[in-house]
């Protein structure tokens, strides 16, 4: 399993990182943009020669990255235009270090604002690609703006997007849009994945995610305490291996209470779930008036409660020698709402 971060946790992992481990701001950041490159050439080295990436930076940090990243592809000899939506007054910290860097190595930056926001449209529309690096995880307030139309201009090119770190306008902690979000063919984090990669309708808009290194050491995610974790089919490769020796009855018993008056498709799934997820013995238990409407795998137990064809309190008192028996439960698919199923 890999943890999923929000944007406090990450921030305080970098913090340790700088602080304790030793590895200044400017590294984890030549390292950031560095990693972005390395998959920008992975997935897109064939556009990278027929016209010029735009990188558009923000300010912040995430700015940081975009000109390490100009600057990288600048000095691979690929055609490269760089916006900064802002000032280069405003730039500071890590992120002008990288700035100065970038321009002292003969890149040039297009400032933008209203009084110019419609030509840098235009130079997103005749790129071949496109590095979004104008918002990161710090972001919490909506898009407006300059910033909005920028990040509509990249929805409209049919160039190819990368986010650095997530798209441009997405919640890293919720998932959620902030007024409008970029969307991206990939999108290339720091560190650990973080939750808005993974959560609706923020995972729609990430495309690949791509995890690179940039010095953090491993383990460290621990100190934060990470209450989120992405379970990928490999965390289950020789789970369900089972010897000659064993049974059913060594791999759990599950109790699952679902179905309801024409619900009881959603009980049928729920065992067919319940068997698929391992479970060794599958009990499965519905208003007993509903029998006749399951269609329920052939090894699943049945347990049907009462006669009529609702959820009523009273069918508690009958499950209780189940719910002393089982070894999990899974409740809910099919039930409705009401105040006796509740």
């Amino acid at each position: 399993m890999r943890a999923l971060l929000d944007s406090e946790r990450m921030a305080k992992l970098d913090r340790y990182t700088i602080d304790e481990v030793g590895l200044p701001g400017p590294v984890l950041m030549e390292n950031a943009g560095r990693g972005v490159v390395e998959a920008i050439r992975a997935r897109f080295a064939p556009l990278l020669g027929r016209g010029p990436t735009l990188v558009v930076c923000g300010t912040g940090n995430n700015g940081g990255d975009g000109y390490v990243i100009a600057r990288c592809l600048m000095n691979e000899g690929h055609r490269v235009r760089t916006l900064l939506c802002g000032t280069v007054g405003k730039v500071s910290g890590d992120a002008r270090v990288h700035l100065d860097a970038y321009l002292a190595s003969g890149g040039e930056v297009e400032e933008v604002g209203d009084g110019n926001v419609d030509k840098a449209c235009a130079m997103a529309a005749q790129s071949v690609l496109i590095v979004d690096a104008l918002f990161g995880t710090g972001l919490k307030r909506e898009v407006t703006g300059v910033f909005a139309r920028l990040i509509e201009a990249m929805d409209e090119t049919i160039a190819p997007v990368v986010a650095v770190d997530l798209p441009s306008g997405l919640c890293a902690d919720t998932g959620s849009i902030l007024g409008c979000a970029a969307h991206a063919q990939l999108t290339v984090t720091f560190g650990f994945a973080k939750k808005g990669h993974h959560l609706r309708p923020g995972a729609s808009l990430c495309g690949e995610v791509v995890v690179v290194d940039i010095g953090i050491p491993k383990g460290l995610e621990a100190r934060v305490s990470p209450d989120m974790y992405l379970v990928e089919a490999i965390d289950y490769h020789g789970s369900f291996m089972r010897s000659s020796e064993s049974h059913k009855g060594n791999f759990g018993h599950l109790l699952v209470l679902a179905g309801g008056r024409g619900k009881m498709g959603a009980a049928t799934l729920a065992a067919l779930a319940s068997r698929r997820a391992g479970a060794g013995l599958v009990t499965m238990a519905f208003p007993g008036g509903l029998m006749s409407e399951a269609r329920l795998p052939v090894e699943a137990m049945t347990a049907p409660l009462g006669t009529g064809e609702r959820w009523l309190h009273e069918h508690l008192t009958l499950l209780q020698p189940l719910l002393e028996k089982v070894d999990a439960i899974a409740i809910g698919p099919g039930m409705g709402t009401d105040d006796e199923a509740g």
